[in-house]
This record gives C-alpha cells, sequence and structure tokens, in this order.
C-alpha cells in the first residue's frame, strides 16, 4: 500500500516512512512535517493516528467541495460587512439554505 491515506491499520507504516524519507530532501522534509511539525496532519489522512471514531471518520465526505462550496455562496452575500450587518446577511443565508 502506498497511500497513507486510510481508515485501515497500515500493513507496514514504517515501512513505508522510510519509503518517503529515500524519496529525497524534498520527501524526507515533508514527512518530518506531517510527524513533528503539524501534528494534526497525519491523523487528518491516517484514521488509525486518529481520535476521530471510525464510524464518524468514515461517515464524512472524502473531500472538501461541499465546504468549499459554501465559503463560496456565504461570500456571495458580502464580506468587510459591520458585525450587525454580518449577522443579518448570515440568519439570510441560513433561512435560503434550510428552506
Amino acid at each position: 500500500m502506498l497511500s497513507l491515506s486510510s481508515s485501515q491499520p497500515h500493513p507496514d507504516l514504517e515501512g513505508a516512512f522510510r519509503t518517503i524519507e529515500n524519496g529525497g530532501r524534498k520527501a524526507k522534509a515533508w514527512l518530518k512535517d506531517k510527524l513533528v511539525g503539524s501534528k494534526f496532519a497525519l491523523p487528518a489522512l491516517y484514521q488509525p493516528r486518529s481520535r476521530i471514531p471510525l464510524e464518524i471518520w468514515k461517515s464524512a465526505p472524502s473531500t472538501t467541495n461541499g465546504n468549499e462550496q459554501a465559503h463560496r455562496n456565504i461570500n456571495r452575500d458580502g464580506v468587510n460587512l459591520t458585525m450587525l450587518g454580518a449577522i443579518m446577511r448570515g440568519m439570510q443565508y441560513d433561512a435560503r439554505a434550510m428552506g
């Protein structure tokens, strides 16, 4: 298995790490960042290292497309609004999205 993105235990995770480390300076730096620098990155890819229960992990979408679309949609309603304006626009957006 070459992918680290999995909900199942990797048959040879340490071997996969060694393969990545042997991929050159950039690959080694990438792996170091995932293991040491960004402590959330590997658990976000590899469920056995995550605290998220497996059934919740599997029920989540495999892409962030829905989140990206929602971000685009809400920004179409306005940016750089006052606090009151943002709250009112947010209420209007929620009413449309739920209606």
